[in-house]
């Protein structure tokens, strides 16, 4: 189910004064229109005049023409050309449908493949081959493994940015101590993974092309490191841009081990997780002393002594209800660049101490093979999940 996301939106794109100043540099003056037609004849066969034409448009702030001439002067052979119309697009459609568009180029062989450059093709994402293991990317915890990520990302900024988190997260007073490793990471095809690149609204990747490493990869969580949008989890799959932060993984992160954000949810999500009685580890979804009990019960040990000081959160609100957090001040869950209260450690050692709890990318990915009718694959996923000791794997499996 969908339903945990953070409201964190990313810086707006960068500005293209730089760019264009660099560009303008190499500027001719405007032509009458008589010459600008011959100039454009030219540029049907002169890449020094297409290039003219695209530097002149830029002059105006006429971008999509510039365009339009950068990319005539790529398919005419010329390498300036084309690195101006790859960081003109980027900044104008985003790196996917930039990536995109090369791909489409080179296969109609409007664009010369050997004109593209390695960086190029990594900071779009264009691997060769589609899928590879950056080797010692990995993180093994001094604790031992009772979780295990796996992350991915599709482009150069995402491989940068595993690595600030990877030593971010090694360098943590309490993060580094707890039992969770991460494998090495995995490069995928930017064109297949399909990250949505939106800044308003939450990432979102065709997370079916997985599948393979799903299926053969020894860990129970994914960690995609690309798009561009907000930050979220769900279903087993903690999803970043390649801006984000320890800060920001950290939060994500609490919500693989059950922890809810303590902002408003919306409206369908609130509906399906705040009834009254229940409750998550950092949540009590009402404050009578049967389900206060119970969630002593379950979240803390036996000789945990103390009366919980519950605080009103407007995590409900959208469905008319009222949640109450376990602790007094404001904390990851609300802010996630807060410090985190000690109580909220132990919580997290506690669900790391149950891992079976812990509901596997492998579940979600025997549901998505459902819906295509593919029973064996579903089998083999859901079965792969039932090793994990969810509960609700071994329940399905129990019915074959």
């Amino acid at each position: 189910m969908s339903f945990i996301r953070l409201k964190d939106v990313l810086p707006v794109k960068s500005q293209l004064a730089g760019f264009f100043a660099l560009l303008l540099l190499g500027c001719t003056p405007q032509t009458s229109q008589e010459g600008q037609q011959q100039l454009m004849q030219r540029a049907d066969t002169e890449s020094t005049a297409a290039l003219q034409l695209a530097r002149q448009r830029l002059a105006n702030n006429e971008l999509s023409d510039a365009l339009r001439w950068f990319r005539q002067a790529a398919t005419l052979g010329d390498a300036e050309a084309l690195d101006h119309a790859l960081q003109l697009q980027q900044r104008l459609d985003g790196r996917l449908a930039t990536a995109k568009w090369l791909q489409q180029a080179t296969d109609n062989n409007q664009i010369e493949p050997s004109l593209v450059t390695s960086s190029q093709r990594a900071a779009l994402g264009l691997w060769q081959p589609a899928t590879s293991v950056v080797t010692n990317s990995g993180y093994q915890a001094a604790a031992g493994c009772n979780l295990t990520i796996q992350p991915v990302a599709s482009q150069q900024a995402g491989i940068v940015r595993w690595q600030h988190l990877r030593a971010a997260w090694s360098a943590d007073t309490f993060l580094s101590q707890l039992p969770v490793c991460f494998n090495n990471l995995i490069t995928v095809n930017a064109i297949e993974l399909n990250c949505s690149e939106q800044p308003a609204l939450r990432i979102n990747c065709n997370y079916a092309s997985l599948t393979d490493e799903v299926l053969g990869g020894a860990f129970s969580q994914l960690l995609i490191i690309a798009g561009e949008g907000l930050a979220s989890y769900n279903n087993g799959i903690v999803q970043l841009p390649d801006t984000a932060s320890l800060a920001l993984l950290q939060h994500e992160f609490m919500h693989v081990l059950g922890f809810i954000d303590e902002y408003p949810l919306s409206k369908q999500a609130a509906e399906t997780l705040c009834r009254p009685g229940t409750f998550v580890a950092n949540l009590i979804f009402d404050n009578s002393a049967e389900t206060i009990a119970a969630w002593h019960r379950h979240w803390l040990p036996a000789n945990t002594t103390g009366k919980l000081k519950l605080n009103a959160v407007t995590t409900c609100q959208a469905a008319g209800r009222q949640a109450y957090r376990v602790v007094a001040r404001v904390n990851p869950m609300e802010l996630y660049q807060t410090a985190m209260p000690e109580l909220y450690q132990q919580l997290m050692v506690r669900a790391l101490a149950r891992p079976e709890t812990i509901m596997p990318v492998q579940y979600y990915f025997a549901y998505l093979a459902r819906q295509q009718q593919a029973w064996q694959q579903w089998q083999t996923l859901m079965q792969l999940a039932a090793d994990y000791g969810y509960h609700d794997a071994v329940n399905a499996l129990q019915y074959l």
